[in-house]
């Protein structure tokens, strides 16, 4: 049986203002480059039943001619894909079923359904386009895509970067990636134009991205699992940055954050038994710092700063509001230089070929036992603080935050592998919660005494020292009590 024609790609999300510098590139510049400009119909059902099944059905008109392709979502992995596709010329801009493999397009394109099928969006871009030979011998054809994506009155920004393996290894897309990142941030960015674009002609917009736990097996070996947790915290970093560098909802950089702080739980969990590629996980660390700088100032000038105006006068609140949205907004340049940077791409795209290349062994003992024995040695950690919470300083409030933190973060990364009660978890998400919010007072004083380069807040800051005083006292009590709770519901793992 003939094998199915297989597409290799590795998409990388490139900034508007980067595309001269992209072109630019060394490596680009000594191979003969193509452009065209291409325009793209994507068909589907009114209710997307294509894309509900990760199908793409496209007609695209290259110079006078057209061509028609048929995808599927297939393989996806910290930007890599590998999926099916189909291709065959075509009279016009309609699709033409008899020219496929008649079986599988039965089954990806039912008969009875083909007549509902319309245009629901379309691409519109210029392609310029590399082919180019590895040192390996594979060659790869690098296509940079500029354009829109068009649904009606809808519209989208596309500005990307498609590695194509045309023959040979994996090995060079991501060779060849790393390569071209060393000169101009690249993002990987597995979403495919189909996809966006279904998106886009159902009317949501692009939003930041939540967590997404991993299906895990409580036989597979344990850095298999830890693979899988990996690519999981991976995908929702990369999924966050553009919508952080383009987009000024703070959601976004939270989002990144979190993801950030679940790879480096992740990470913690497993050192003692599984290796892992430890400079592109610093240089992420570093980016985590920057980004929980600007949180810091997005949660003070968007939710304590509204808690402080009844405590300060009109003269104070106005002064401490100009220079918290000055301070924030320095805050905010610096993450965005921090994820601009090179770097920072050049470790996304090093830490999805060690897990593209990642291989399990499975003499290290099975996952379900080691899930439950580390979550049984993080929850007794938290529990024996419980009688002593009453005499913590402020660093080791901290301290315990972040345990409580790293325990949900666990408990999240195992859920496929482990029953656990509702009461449980909500009172481990309030015990996070309570603490997260004495953090961000203390990180308020941080952040005031940073303002106050000339001593016009010294006032303010001895006001706010006074609420944060009143606040503490009025929880820590309650806080007590929640923990002793807390560790008294063991759960049964």
């Amino acid at each position: 049986m003939t094998a199915l024609p297989q597409e290799t790609e590795l998409k990388l999300w490139l900034h508007p203002d980067e595309v001269d510098a992209f072109i630019r590139h060394p490596r680009l510049s000594r191979a003969k480059a193509s452009c065209q400009a291409l325009r793209t119909l994507y068909f589907d059902t009114p209710d997307f039943m294509l894309a509900k099944k990760g199908v793409a059905l496209r007609v695209r008109k290259v110079d006078s001619e057209w061509v028609q392709t048929l995808k599927t979502e297939g393989e996806q992995s910290g930007g890599l894909s590998r999926r099916l596709e189909l291709e065959a010329p075509v009279a016009g801009p309609l699709p033409d079923f008899s020219l496929l493999p008649g079986k599988l397009v039965k089954k990806l394109v039912p008969d009875k359904r083909r007549d509902n099928l319309k245009v629901m969006y379309e691409t519109r871009f210029e392609r310029t386009a590399w082919q180019l030979r590895m040192p390996d011998g594979s060659r790869v054809e690098v296509a940079l895509d500029v354009g829109e994506i068009l649904s009606g009155r809808r519209t989208q920004g596309l500005c990307e970067v498609e590695l194509e393996l045309k023959s040979g290894s994996n090995e060079s897309l991501y060779g060849l990636a790393g390569l071209l990142a060393q000169k101009v941030m690249l993002i990987p960015y597995p979403p495919s134009k189909a996809a966006r674009g279904a998106r886009l002609a159902s009317g949501k917009e692009p939003q930041p991205v939540k967590s997404a736990n991993p299906l895990l097996d409580k036989r597979m070996p344990i850095c298999t699992g830890f693979a899988h947790i990996l690519r999981a915290d991976l995908a929702q970093l990369q999924a966050n940055l553009p919508g952080l560098l383009m987009d000024p909802d703070p959601e976004y950089c939270h989002q990144a954050r979190v993801a950030i702080r679940r790879l480096r739980s992740a990470v913690r969990l497993f050192r003692k038994v599984c290796a892992f590629p430890d400079r592109p996980l610093t240089q992420i660390a570093s980016l985590g710092n920057e980004l929980g700088k600007l949180r810091d100032a997005d949660v003070f000038v968007l939710e304590t700063l509204p808690r402080l105006q009844n405590r300060l006068s009109p003269e104070q609140f106005g002064l401490l509001q100009r220079r918290a949205r000055a301070f924030r907004r320095r805050q905010r340049d610096s993450a965005l230089s921090a994820v601009l940077a090179p770097a920072t791409g050049e470790a996304l795209i090093a830490l999805g070929h060690w897990l593209e290349q990642f291989k399990g062994d499975s003499d290290e003992g099975r996952l379900g036992p080691f899930a439950t024995g580390r979550l049984e040695v993080m929850f007794d950690r938290i529990a024996l603080s419980s009688g002593q919470f009453a005499s913590y300083s402020v660093d080791q409030r901290h301290a315990l935050r972040v345990q409580i933190k790293r325990l949900r973060y666990a408990c999240e990364h195992f859920s496929s592998l482990i029953r656990m009660k509702k009461t449980f978890a909500s009172g481990l998400a309030d015990l996070q919660d309570k603490l997260g919010s004495m953090n961000d007072q203390a990180a308020a004083l941080r952040q005031i005494a940073a303002m106050n380069h000339d001593g016009k807040l010294d006032q303010v800051l001895s006001a706010v020292e006074g609420w944060v005083s009143e606040e503490n006292r009025a929880n820590l009590s309650l806080l007590g009590e929640c923990l002793q709770l807390f560790s008294r519901n063991r759960p049964v793992w």
